[in-house]
């Protein structure tokens, strides 16, 4: 028997197999003789583009007795070129004077791109984005937790604590992405993107420069923590710095804003452009439609007239949900 061995389970000559996957060779051989042999096994397995990836000789350190079976397990190797990997294999007996006792050369498996496994659960555009415009820190975290069905996942609330945490460190969310990795069966793996204002006293680091994390990392823990998952490992973070420009237009997205949002919204335009603060009392009796009217006065004084404050086109599948005091702009990638 010849079999590749990818994971806990074994496939047979020429199966199909992921790119990116750890794989060893698999050999067994049966003693057809009527006396106790001494068996051994040697194979070289080459890659798409001929390179050697693997090469074993070995031979068992005691007997096998007649009708029985001895195994050979190789080295680990990585799959990670897209293509035919090919094997040239022998089962040996006799080791002082090896005798080929049956052989293989041919194809071991074709490797293919690997299925995306990563599922983006949430996508949301804050309202500042649309905004600011200046330093930036993007976080990207991952982390493992206990099995996880996407359906549960609490995107309006995971949204708002974020904002409401960031603020209380003096910045302001741009935007956040949530991805989970479903396939292990008894973990899920979420990364999480969050795009920022920077906290943390970094404004003004050069861009692309790696800065401090544990402010973002206890961030994104409790924003974890309030939507019912408990992380049971940090696998990574890191925080970069850099630019970011205005995300385009708001006519489109402020008919699905509430008054808080819309409050909110111009509260942080007053502060960005440090113009005179409206009275909150002034901003709670304005209507929807008034409060909407005045953002887009700010935006034409600040910006220009004719600014555009659409969202970029409502991709595939996307909408507006209202997340207390955010709007939040949420896309989720249905499932294949």
């Amino acid at each position: 028997m010849l079999g590749i061995q990818v994971g806990s389970g074994v496939l047979g000559i020429g199966a199909s197999v992921p790119s990116g996957v750890s794989a060893a060779i698999l050999i067994g051989g049966t003693n057809d003789m009527a006396t106790a042999q001494n068996m051994g096994a040697r194979w070289e397995v080459r890659d798409p583009d001929g390179v050697v990836v693997d090469s074993y000789e070995d031979w068992e350190m005691f007997w096998t007795g007649p009708g029985l079976e001895q195994g050979f397990v190789g080295n680990q190797f990585i799959l990670d070129k897209l293509g035919l990997y090919t094997v040239k294999a022998d089962l040996l007996m006799n080791p002082a004077a090896p005798v080929t006792v049956d052989s293989y050369d041919g194809a071991l498996c074709a490797v293919t791109e690997a299925a995306p496994t990563e599922e983006l659960i949430q996508h949301t555009i804050y309202p500042f984005a649309y905004i600011y415009e200046g330093d930036q820190e993007t976080t990207t975290a991952s982390f493992r937790t206990d099995p996880f069905v996407p359906s549960a996942w609490l995107a309006e609330i995971f949204a708002g604590k974020l904002d409401e945490e960031v603020r209380a460190q003096g910045g302001r969310p741009l935007e956040v992405k949530v991805y989970v990795d479903v396939t292990p069966i008894f973990w899920t793996d979420f990364t999480i993107e969050v795009i920022s204002t920077p906290i943390g006293g970094v404004a003004g680091v050069s861009s692309g420069t790696a800065v401090g994390v544990p402010i973002w990392l206890a961030i994104i823990l409790v924003c974890l923590a309030i939507t019912a998952v408990i992380v049971a490992v940090t696998l990574a973070i890191t925080t970069v710095v850099g630019l970011v420009k205005r995300k385009p237009g708001l006519h489109e997205m402020k008919p699905a804003w509430g008054k808080e949002t819309l409050i909110l919204t111009i509260k942080d335009s007053e502060d960005y452009w440090e113009r005179t603060p409206t009275p909150s009392g002034d901003l709670e009796g304005m209507s929807e439609a008034a409060l909407r009217d005045y953002l887009d006065e700010i935006a034409d004084e600040e910006v220009g007239e004719g600014l555009d404050w659409a969202a970029m086109a409502i991709i595939g599948g996307a909408g507006v949900l209202a997340a207390g005091a955010i709007a939040a702009f949420a896309m989720t990638r249905p499932k294949e």
